[in-house]
């Protein structure tokens, strides 16, 4: 059961340890939404912000009899903080703010790299930590908001936006496995800093439009294990980072910089290999757009046979579903929609195991092709048995679909 709770700001005391506050990471001068209270000024600042809702956490709040209000006549009696639930979209756009300035701060990193690092320089790398426990946070209260960010964003600044993207689907699969605070973390930065070596690619061989040539493809190669040093000589981060940066383009038939190792990688790298490919498959490219998710989905699976991990692969594929979250449909009718909810229900009726999938589709367009007046959710439960509900998937983009057009109409899926 989550420890945390929601209060209104006029609650808010001193003692209170604050973990998130209702307005975006980009809006407030605050460096982290994870404080404690010391003083009313402080209580007073959040409100100079705009701040009308606060999330705290109780266990590390320290509240003293002085905190308590009072009036002049009696003691003001002592009552239970209540629980006031955080809409999904209010968390999903808390963690829009982090994914941008995710983005903004890992290209300020890789032109440090480029151009301004020192050979016996430490990267300062105390902004992702924090932003990324933020994000951890946050994704427990609504995991399904990793999903919609990972497929729902731009192509712009590919590099920048794919990684945080692998951190995000790293966290959503960390959570579907019930891991710890710091087993997350660990693997959102295993996620975050895989392609750190890509600092050091020249531009126009990253952004290169036509075929790479045999050198461009060496150098394209390189990036590993430049990943590798960059981390281990450079930064504080885990060893665990470095190698998943090291090993996460090798494969059990290919590969590289050599298949050999491909045995000698640990889980985590092995996780990362499958978010990395995923991401890339389901991302538009300047060379040939992006696929559905569903569709990424399949191609992971069929590489499990002879390339990627197959234990991992399952274990992703159970944790999206056959139409992830974020996916963007064409139903038998006609209509046009993106999946906002789903999950898989099992059943086992006279010892045969059955199951159902539940998902509810945001719908955006008519059977013919016309954005409805009103979006509406349609709710289908399916049966594999049964003939599919869905006639086709798009990626976002084919539709220009994307967060912000979702977010809109939050009241309607909600």
């Amino acid at each position: 059961m989550n420890r945390y709770r929601t209060i209104p700001i006029q609650d808010l005391l001193v003692g209170h340890y604050v973990v998130g506050i209702d307005k975006s990471w980009l809006d407030t001068p605050f460096l982290s939404h994870r404080f404690l209270i010391n003083s009313q000024q402080e209580i007073d600042r959040l409100r100079s912000h705009g701040v009308r809702m606060v999330m705290i956490d109780p266990d590390r709040s320290s509240l003293t009899p002085s905190s308590a209000p009072k009036t002049p006549f009696e003691p003001f009696p002592e009552s239970p903080i209540k629980e006031v639930s955080i809409p999904s979209y209010k968390v999903a756009e808390m963690l829009t703010s982090l994914h941008k300035y995710l983005v903004v701060k890992y290209k300020t990193l890789f032109d440090e790299i480029r151009h301004q690092m020192e050979p016996d320089k430490k990267l300062d790398l105390q902004p992702f930590m924090n932003a990324l426990g933020e994000v951890e946070k946050l994704g427990r209260e609504y995991p399904d908001a990793y999903l919609f960010l990972a497929h729902l964003q731009s192509t712009d600044d590919e590099t920048f936006i794919h990684s945080v993207n692998t951190m995000f689907l790293a966290l959503y699969l960390a959570h579907f496995r019930n891991a710890s605070h710091d087993e997350a973390v660990l693997w959102g930065l295993s996620g975050l800093f895989h392609d750190m070596g890509k600092a050091r690619i020249p531009l126009e061989i990253l952004h290169k439009k036509e075929p790479l040539t045999a050198e461009e493809w060496a150098i394209i190669r390189e990036h590993p294990r430049t990943g590798e040093q960059i981390i281990s000589n450079h930064t504080s981060l885990p060893s665990l980072v470095a190698k998943v940066a090291g090993d996460h383009h090798l494969r059990r038939n290919g590969g590289y910089p050599d298949s050999q190792l491909f045995e000698t990688t640990d889980a985590v790298t092995r996780a990362i290999m499958i978010f990395d490919t995923f991401d890339a498959l389901t991302s538009d490219r300047c060379y040939r757009p992006g696929i559905s998710p569903s569709k990424a989905l399949r191609k992971i699976i069929d590489a499990s046979k002879d390339s990627l991990d197959p234990d991992w692969a399952t274990q992703f594929f159970l944790s999206m579903g056959v139409y992830p979250v974020g996916t963007v449909l064409g139903l038998n009718e006609g209509e046009i929609g993106v999946v906002t909810k789903y999950h898989s229900r099992h059943d086992t009726p006279d010892n045969n195991k059955k199951t159902e999938q539940h998902f509810s589709v945001l719908i955006l367009k008519t059977h013919d092709g016309y954005p409805v007046v009103r979006p509406f959710t349609r709710k289908i439960v399916w049966s594999p048995s049964t003939p599919p509900p869905v006639a086709k998937t798009y990626n976002h983009s084919d539709f220009m679909i994307d967060w912000d057009i979702i977010r809109t109409h939050a009241r309607y899926w909600m």
